[in-house]
């Protein structure tokens, strides 16, 4: 098993690291833990997901240190900007001069008592009770009452390895907007060497709240990134999460939204290119508790050479949620004959006026698309990188920060060789 209890963990060294407060969730995390090992392919929800390669590894927790973010500062929020190393702080790396009055955006250890919320949403499994039993900092974001926040709201989560010795971190997000509030938030996690991030995101959407929620998960390619999001949609909110992700040698998103009231809308999109021998894992779970609601998620996947994803999608409509409106579609490409794509989306439904669909499609490059291009003197390289970037722009031509929506489409590109971005664009 991997070395999660021994003494680089150890009690006395995370007590003098983790923010005080919330003693009984952590308590309960730690008896969630207490002999819990690893998911294994027998369990149904880690069925192609094998974490053999995290057994043998002891990871010890990184410390504090400086970052250099200049390739990652987003010029529209230099003035809203949280950056954390290795799960710790990093204030001179931050930057939130530019804020409207009355908004929290700060680290979680300086604000026990606003982060009330935190731990009432993330579910229970194996990375999500570890990261709250031990987290040691994270970020808060409150949007007050009817303030709509102009700046995106960018907090980067930055891990590196130390030495010979693989590290962990633990980042935590926990964010709240208020009834009739708005903000757009850019989540990143980043890394160099091999390391192990276990990170956890809550979001409460209010009463006629907005929230867009950028996650880029761009991670060393020997690191293993788990990533838990819960999210609470309330009456009339629109939530629209979109998750990126490029680097881990294994990933995993989690994403698990619950429509609390009646008239909450979620936009839940995922794409992850992959190559190498990556394993890209996405299960996300969509609880439609109450009538009226609406869901659009879209997930893509691009893998190439070894690489291989998986999609288990999960909608769920209870027993009185007439009227949901619930679309769910996954399409994957297929860029070698090795690279696999295993797919499952699922609709379990116990109300009988709902207006609910799914679908998964797999395949490879059209064959008459890349004729088209050849066709009009296009090399037939060229013309192969053409079609898998258009495959992914439509999704990445959503994302409302203009500077991010260009390092994604240029990293896109450059996985595709595909020329400058100004020829597609």
């Amino acid at each position: 098993m991997v070395a999660l209890e021994a003494a680089p963990l150890a009690a006395g060294v995370l007590s003098r690291l983790r923010p005080s407060g919330w003693e009984a969730l952590r308590a309960r995390a730690e008896a969630a833990l207490d002999g819990q090992e690893l998911p294994t392919t027998r369990q149904e929800d880690w069925k192609y997901t094998d974490l053999a390669p995290l057994r043998d590894l002891e990871f010890a927790p990184g410390a504090a240190q400086d970052a250099d973010i200049a390739h990652a500062i987003l010029p529209e929020a230099r003035g809203s900007r949280l950056v954390f190393v290795n799960g710790h702080y990093a204030p001179h790396a931050s930057n939130v001069t530019n804020l409207p009055a009355g908004v929290r955006f700060l680290n979680l250890a300086c604000a026990t008592e606003m982060a009330k919320d935190l731990g009432t949403l993330s579910g229970s499994d194996f990375f999500a009770d570890l990261n709250l039993a031990r987290f040691q900092d994270g970020a808060l974001v409150v949007v007050p009452k009817g303030v709509r926040v102009e700046a995106p709201l960018h907090v980067v989560f930055v891990n590196r390895q130390e030495g010979a010795a693989p590290t962990f971190a633990l980042p935590r997000l926990l964010v709240v907007v208020e009834r009739g509030a708005s903000a757009i938030l850019v989540e990143e996690h980043q890394g160099t060497g091999t390391y192990l991030a276990s990170a956890v995101a809550e979001v409460i959407v209010r009463e006629d709240a907005q929230l867009t929620h950028e996650r880029v998960q761009r991670e060393s390619d020997q690191a293993f990134h788990f990533s838990h999001l819960a999210a609470r949609v309330e009456r009339g909110a629109a939530y629209a999460c979109r998750t990126i992700s490029f680097g881990g040698r294994i990933s995993r998103s989690t994403p698990h939204v619950v429509m609390a009231a009646e008239g909450a809308e979620l936009t839940l999109d995922g794409l992850a290119l992959l190559g190498g021998s990556q394993l890209s894992d996405t299960h996300s779970f969509v609880d439609h508790t109450v009538p009226h609601c609406t869901t659009r998620q879209s997930h893509k996947v691009i893998a190439d050479e070894a690489s291989r994803a998986v999609f288990n999608g999960r909608v769920f409509v209870r027993p009185g949620a007439q009227g949901t409106d619930a679309q769910q579609q996954c399409r994957g490409l297929l860029l070698s004959p090795k690279a696999r794509i295993d797919t499952k989306p699922e609709l379990e439904i116990f109300a009988d006026d709902v207006k609910c669909a799914h679908g998964a499609a797999i395949g490879q490059l059209d064959p008459e698309g890349l004729f088209y291009l050849q066709s009009r003197g296009m090399d037939p390289a060229l013309a192969r990188n053409v079609l898998t970037y258009a495959f992914a722009a439509d999704l990445l031509a959503r994302i409302p920060v203009t500077s991010l929506r260009r390092q994604l489409r240029q990293t896109v590109l450059a996985r595709t060789q595909s020329g400058t971005l100004e020829a597609l664009s």
